[in-house]
């Protein structure tokens, strides 16, 4: 079994705080909040999200903020909708490359020229 938020759970478990939110970017705030958390882990691959409406109330904006949020996790392929069953995680998000410390890619990941310029 998948642990993760329990069945009702709103935002208290992921420690969300719309202040920090820019006022005309609530969902995209919302969407790389939880895509963080999915990241780390905080809510597993198939676990179930919060319901619209109750993300909504506990955080205190529409639901149409928390619904647009969702839509972008469902485009990047790490959310699904289940109808009734709810939204579900089903992926989580790749890691950006690993950096060295001087700050660039290591050797493995620096592109190599296809052809010799002269």
């Amino acid at each position: 079994m998948v642990k993760g938020p329990p069945p009702n759970a709103g935002s208290d478990f992921l420690h969300l705080d719309i202040g920090q939110a820019p006022r005309g970017g609530r969902a995209a705030w919302l969407a790389e909040r939880l895509r963080r958390a999915i990241a780390d882990r905080i809510v597993p691959v198939g676990s179930r999200l919060p319901a619209t409406r109750v993300l909504a109330a506990d955080l205190g904006v529409s639901r149409g903020v928390v619904v647009e949020a969702y839509q972008r996790l469902m485009e990047e392929g790490q959310v699904a909708g289940r109808g009734r069953g709810g939204t579900v995680v089903v992926a989580a998000p790749i890691p950006p490359p690993c950096r060295t410390s001087s700050g660039s890619a290591s050797p493995r990941q620096r592109s190599r020229p296809t052809a010799r310029v002269r």
